[in-house]
């Protein structure tokens, strides 16, 4: 049997005022997407501390993993897009990807980027997860 996908909410009042949805699932797989560092009620936090912005970031992950009955070893492909410099990424906000990870983290690529919609955001990323349905 085929299902359609399945848009999975957040934050729904924010989510839908940007016609986007923080996770779907479709098959085995749930992405990911377009997670920055925001409060319960959608607004950006951190705005100077692209570290803080990636532990939030990683938290935000976690939660939509948990709905899934997933872990961060589930996920298997990565992208962040970041503006600060390339020694501050590997300094300040790469630990905290570890630290989520742990040895065996996924496929990742990062890129840095002149800017978002937000000045406040300075770190965003897309996930995939392989997530098989039972």
């Amino acid at each position: 049997m085929v299902r359609k996908p399945e848009f999975f909410h957040l934050k729904p009042e924010m989510e839908q005022s940007y016609c986007m949805s923080m996770a779907v699932r479709a098959g085995d797989y749930v992405f990911i997407g377009g997670l920055t560092s925001t409060d319960d009620d959608g607004n950006e936090v951190h705005a100077e501390d692209a570290a803080l912005q990636v532990k939030r970031i990683y938290e935000i992950l976690g939660k939509i993993l948990g709905h899934y009955g997933g872990t961060p070893q589930d996920i298997v492909s990565e992208v962040i897009y970041y503006t600060v410099s390339a020694t501050e990424f590997n300094e300040t906000l790469f630990p905290h990807r570890q630290a989520f990870y742990g040895a065996d983290g996924p496929s990742v690529a990062g890129m840095q980027v002149v800017g978002f919609t937000d000045p406040y955001i300075k770190v965003e990323t897309t996930h995939i997860a392989y997530l098989p349905e039972n």
